[in-house]
């Protein structure tokens, strides 16, 4: 082999290298970014499922206290005295105004 077409024939061989290897770090990047894409997707919709629990779990207990401030209300309109547990504690509770009338 003439050195001229041997010297072109290992120019062309390096070229090949040079753009398999671009090529393999194009696709070790891309493969790489999509990886990072995936985990911060993944976060961001764990927050944003923890934040909805914790939303569900704060309207619960509004829901709650304002239940048991209107049931408390009722049950002591009619000046009747009624019962409230807390745990192992119990109180009669009574409307004020109602002590004062009477």
């Amino acid at each position: 082999m003439p050195e001229t077409k041997k010297g072109e024939w290992h120019k062309s061989i390096m070229e090949q290298n040079k753009i398999n290897k671009s090529k393999l770090a194009f696709v070790l990047l891309a493969i790489l970014l999509l990886i990072a894409i995936g985990y911060i997707a993944i976060d961001k919709w764990q927050d944003y499922k923890q934040l909805q629990y914790i939303k569900a779990y704060q309207d619960g207990y509004s829901a709650g206290v304002y239940n048991a401030v209107v049931s408390l209300y009722q049950q002591t309109e009619k000046c009747q005295a009624t019962t409230i547990n807390v745990g192992n504690a119990t109180r009669q509770v009574a409307d004020a105004a109602c002590l004062k009338a009477g």
